[in-house]
């Protein structure tokens, strides 16, 4: 059965405000249907709530915070388009010290939730290998080789804002039918580099509800620094 946002957000005992931050997240999955969202109702039962979670950072602010967190390369440093403002890189500070500290998934991904704008959408299964070698797209979560998972049934990426209507265009990419999960995930942002930040891939797994996702969103946590 196909929970609406107003039918989850009574399940869950939340406002609807509530729900649909927890759905466009990634925390609970659901599709876009019609121009709404929906939730199966396996995937309802799936969220669990953690402790109360810090204010959602804006798109800039998260993207400051995940390109200070790298492997142990030296070549790596907030990107420059990012440079904070003097009050920005105070909190900025304050975060990463955090992190660094008491590193929490339930936390990272309140903080992170507004990194980018989640599109997903059904693809051509024949499609999908070709579609990764798209050079306007940014492999991350399951489809990026840090995670070791590198499911080869789906594509889970980044893309810019400009270039999202023209790729879903070129590969024809449609709103999955309803009950049918997606086989292309991606997440619109304003910038996005062409070398992912550790942190980002982590997130992207950490808002999936699998054992095996979790355990790679936190071995990547655990083997990056803040430089």
């Amino acid at each position: 059965m196909a929970l609406s946002i107003p039918e989850l957000a009574k399940r869950l005992n939340v406002n609807e405000s509530r729900a649909r931050q927890l759905v466009q997240s990634g925390r609970i999955r659901g599709q876009r249907v019609g121009g709404r969202w929906i939730v199966e109702e396996a995937d309802a039962a799936q969220y669990r709530p953690g402790k109360p979670a810090g204010r959602p950072l804006s798109e800039r602010s998260a993207w400051q915070l995940m390109s200070c967190f790298w492997d142990d390369s030296p070549r790596h440093s907030l990107l420059e388009h990012l440079a904070p403002s003097p009050v920005e890189k105070h909190r900025l500070k304050e975060r990463i010290s955090r992190l660094q500290d008491s590193p929490d998934l339930p936390e990272l991904l309140a903080w992170l939730a507004n990194r980018a704008e989640k599109f997903e959408f059904s693809s051509s299964p024949s499609d999908i290998a070709e579609l990764r070698e798209d050079k306007r797209i940014h492999l991350s979560g399951v489809s990026h080789p840090r995670s070791g998972l590198l499911a080869n049934s789906e594509v889970e990426a980044y893309v810019q804002r400009d270039d999202l209507r023209d790729v879903v265009k070129d590969w024809f990419l449609v709103e999955p039918h309803p009950g049918k999960r997606p086989n292309v995930i991606l997440r619109a942002a304003e910038r996005v580099p062409s070398e992912l930040p550790p942190l980002v891939v982590a997130a992207d797994l950490a808002e999936r509800p699998g054992v095996r996702e979790q355990q790679a969103a936190r071995e990547i946590l655990r083997g990056i620094h803040a430089h």
